[in-house]
């Protein structure tokens, strides 16, 4: 029987510990095939949770649909309302959460595991002390950069209980400290540098601390807001009053059903979302002050996107950038990299930039309206401020006044003024976009390396190199040039080696790209690995038919290793049970094969097959089987 992991904490967590209500019911697992036997007993035993954590270390996210679909079925039957499922590995997190009030389950991806941190930071802390690797230091960097805005942006709101707790005294020193900060107009990340400032408590541990208040239902719902708004944002989808309520947690659909007849009987419009409000106020669901941060949160995260339809482009673009100004969050879209950095600049803005865009994200820090450092993902300095100004059309940019960024070091500054960096990106854009308009299908169009690429690079490396625009090649540059070869290999896009090759930027991906086709190193792909495979697929079932299923298999896997051996091509193809003869493209393309090179492995195991087959069976039955395939395939 599969046992939960309870993992250790250290002296200080346990301390921290005996403040904190044990409300929250955690339990982590390592994937197992006994797992759900374990899930089973628990159901039986009718136990609920507040989060389930399957450790994936070992196995990662491979896992075949019927066994999400259990683990869909198990979470229904063992999450309490607003709980959590998560898979987790070292490099990223997927979530089912039971936010739909129906019972749904709602599916999130996290890019690092450690974005789970702004609307689960109870949760995140536990995943720290229970999974090996989950490293509790690097949690806040990993954030999702919104998620993360919206959390320390928000404002918590005393409830009536709340209030009378407050005058009491009634928590312990560290939650009674934070409690005391909480004034309903001041910020989370305002209250967590009070907490530092007066007695030391990281920021970590107050918003900890502040997840137990809206546990205890001290403070109005906070951290179940965080996926809702960030999602709405991301997916410019506006949201009504009532749904937001319901989705926070603040009140459930009945109530919302109560409060929309309860607005029909007194006359008031559906649309009339303040009334609705008002009424949510009434009935004590709320108080007026969390009425306001509610249509606040609305107003910027729901209806950013809406533009009076009779203004021009300029103007929306103005308002855009003023919106920008006030609330330090918007849409890449609306306003293009370039002007977006050339606002904060005449501002004269001083605090940090983060840009995301699905798995991309990129932070620049600014002093006085000066950029000073930039880092995005491996690229670093100018470097990533290029490639965010030629490669970037889109994403969520949040720009935090006057907060620092430990992210970045000296490897990160940036020498040259933004005028500068500007003008390089205008024309490193210029000659990608050429580039690219000279590739049949463009971004699309399927490179691979000719078969001799080693031989011909060796020689040509020793010698002094330009690229299409006559810059030089340098040395450091010729250090990059053979990986980026080795991922053009006749199965993956000029788009994917772009997006592949993430330690250089995409224009200097793309001119060395042109370098190989103009010294004839790669071609535009020739031929195609399918067709001939699945030649060799029906050739194979047709002569199964007269050897039998049997015997076929073992003809294919002796002239299979009659060909290659126990080389590593041999391990580029796969025989099934049933006789099934497919390739192994994960191989391949880990190889760096060319599939060229793969086509004639393939070729000179099917010529082996039909010798073998042609000893075994009449000549003339083989000539046919052949014909057959062929004939009817043209």
């Amino acid at each position: 029987m599969l046992s939960p992991d309870p993992g250790s904490r250290n002296p200080n967590q346990r301390q921290d510990e005996e403040f904190l209500s044990s409300t929250l019911n955690f339990l982590t697992y390592s994937y197992r095939e006994n797992l759900f036997a374990e899930f089973e007993r628990l159901v039986r035993e009718e136990k609920r949770f507040d989060g389930l954590i399957v450790d994936l270390m070992q196995t990662g996210f491979s896992l075949p649909l019927d066994i999400m679909i259990k683990f869909h079925s198990y979470a229904r039957r063992l999450l309490k309302p607003q709980g959590v499922l998560l898979f987790i590995k070292a490099d990223a997190a997927v979530t089912l959460t039971k936010d739909d009030p129906g019972g749904g389950l709602t599916f999130n991806i996290y890019d690092s595991p450690f974005g789970i941190f702004a609307r689960y930071p109870l949760l995140a802390d536990y995943v720290c002390a229970t999974v090996t690797g989950i490293d509790r230091r690097r949690m806040r960097g990993g954030g999702n950069t919104l998620a993360n805005h919206i959390l320390f942006t928000s404002t918590p709101v005393l409830t009536e209980r709340g209030t009378e707790i407050k005058s009491a005294f009634e928590l312990h020193p560290p939650q009674n400290w934070l409690l005391q900060f909480i004034d309903d107009y001041s910020t989370i990340e305002g209250i967590a540098r009070l907490m530092e400032g007066h007695h030391g408590i990281h920021p970590d541990e107050s918003v900890r601390l502040m997840q137990e208040l809206e546990t205890d239902r001290i403070i109005y719902p906070v951290f179940t807001r965080i996926q809702f708004l960030a999602s709405c944002y991301h997916n410019h989808k506006p949201f009504r009053l009532g749904r937001y309520m319901v989705a926070a947690g603040i009140i459930t659909a009945a109530q919302l059903e109560e409060l929309l007849e309860l607005q029909q009987e007194e006359g008031w419009g559906r649309n009339q979302k303040t009334f609705l409000g008002l009424l949510a106020v009434r009935k004590g669901f709320i108080n007026t002050r969390e009425l306001e941060i509610l249509l606040h949160d609305q107003y910027l995260y729901g209806g950013y996107h809406k533009a009076d339809s009779t203004e021009t482009s300029a103007a929306s673009k103005k308002r855009s950038m003023e919106t920008m100004k006030n609330s330090m969050i918007g849409s890449l879209g609306a306003i293009d990299c370039a002007g977006l950095l050339q606002s904060i600049s005449t501002a004269k803005k001083t605090g940090t930039l983060n840009v995301e865009d699905r798995d991309k994200n990129i932070v620049i820090a600014f002093h006085d309206g000066k950029p000073t450092q930039a880092k995005m993902g491996k690229l670093k300095g100018p470097d990533a401020v290029v490639e965010f100004l030629v490669s970037w059309t889109e994403g969520i940019f949040v720009f935090r006044d006057g907060v620092p960024t430990l992210e970045l070091d000296e490897a990160c500054a940036l020498k040259f003024p933004l005028d500068k960096m500007l003008l390089d990106a205008a024309l490193f854009q210029d000659n990608a976009n050429q580039i690219i308009s000279m590739q049949p299908g463009e971004r699309n169009v399927i490179l691979e390396r000719v078969w001799n690429f080693d031989d011909i690079w060796r020689v040509l490396s020793k010698q002094t190199l330009r690229y299409f625009d006559e810059t030089p090649v340098s040395e450091k540059d010729k250090e990059h040039m053979p990986r980026i070869g080795s991922l053009i290999d006749g199965l993956t896009t000029l788009d994917e080696v772009i997006k592949s090759y993430d330690e250089w930027t995409t224009h200097m991906v793309l001119k060395t790209v042109q370098f190989f086709i103009d010294n004839k190193l790669v071609q535009v792909q020739q031929t195609s690995l399918f067709k001939p495979l699945s030649v060799f697929q029906k050739i194979a079932g047709e002569l199964q038919q007269y050897l039998g299923p049997e015997d076929n298999r073992t003809m294919l896997e002796v002239s299979l290793h009659y060909v290659h051996g126990d080389s590593p091509a041999a391990q580029r193809f796969h025989i099934d049970k049933d006789g099934r003869v497919s390739v192994n493209l994960s191989q391949v393309k880990a190889s760096g094969t060319p599939v060229s090179v793969a086509l004639l492995e393939l070729r000179r195991w099917m010529e082996a097959y039909l010798a073998y087959a042609r000893r075994q069976l009449d000549p003339r039955t083989v000539d046919g089987a052949i014909a057959r395939v062929v004939q009817g395939g043209s």
